[in-house]
């Protein structure tokens, strides 16, 4: 699910083209949301929790994001929102918040992660470059696609791709980091 990076109509910045690489590869497949308005991210959160879009593992937010939060239009919405919505739909799969900041918020984090029942959640801590953390969606993503272990698929990354990561303040909860 993907929220407007900029105010104007005519701004195509997006991460379409990740995703559609990813496929085109035959890594992964995808369902590509724009999002707007709350309404329609609830509504897509509450379809994503259907039984008939289970194998879709990963699910990804690419918004700005606050620590805890993430900005749909005009709106805040915070994790325990987003936790309410999901709440257990998430089981056994990953949630990634391609948005700046919203990881920094541990706690927020740690119940998110127990309310939706996910595997994993992973984000960022700070502030991202949009080019850098578009290229580190594809290397995550491609890497979520593994079949190794979580936490392989995660070590993997911070170990393959150190300064990325520690620039990004990229961190998953829980940790794997060793």
């Amino acid at each position: 699910m993907e929220g407007a990076w900029k105010r104007r109509l005519d701004d195509r910045a997006s991460v379409l083209p990740t995703l559609e690489m990813l496929e085109r590869l035959r890594i992964a497949t995808y369902i590509h949301r724009d999002v707007g308005i709350r309404a329609e991210l609830d509504l897509y959160l509450e379809k994503w929790g259907q039984l008939g879009y289970s194998h879709y593992e990963v699910l990804y937010f690419a918004f700005h994001g606050i620590p805890g939060a993430i900005e749909v239009g005009s709106e805040t919405v915070t994790l325990a929102e987003l936790a309410e919505k999901l709440d257990g739909k998430a089981e056994g799969r990953v949630v990634y918040f391609g948005c700046c900041l919203v990881m920094k918020d541990k706690d927020a984090v740690a119940e998110f992660k127990n309310t939706t029942g996910a595997k994993a959640v992973c984000g960022y801590t700070k502030k991202v470059d949009w080019l850098e953390s578009a290229a580190f969606d594809l290397l995550l993503l491609d890497s979520l696609m593994e079949d190794d272990r979580i936490d392989a698929r995660f070590n993997r990354m911070t170990r393959n791709f150190p300064d990325l990561t520690k620039r990004l303040g990229f961190v998953t909860h829980p940790s794997y980091a060793r």
